[in-house]
C-alpha cells in the first residue's frame, strides 16, 4: 500500500518484490496457498 505510506518512508524494493500502490488482486490467503504455507 505504498500509496499510503508517510511521506518520510523511503521503501527498500528490491527488482525482484513485488510493490503495489494499492491492494493487490492475490487475497493473504491465495498468497499463503500459493507459496505452500496455508494450513487448513
Amino acid at each position: 500500500m505504498l500509496k499510503y505510506r508517510s511521506g518520510w518512508v523511503e521503501p527498500d524494493i528490491a527488482p525482484q518484490d513485488r510493490a503495489f500502490d494499492i491492494y493487490p488482486a492475490e487475497s493473504i490467503a491465495d498468497w499463503h496457498k500459493r507459496t505452500g504455507m496455508w494450513v487448513d
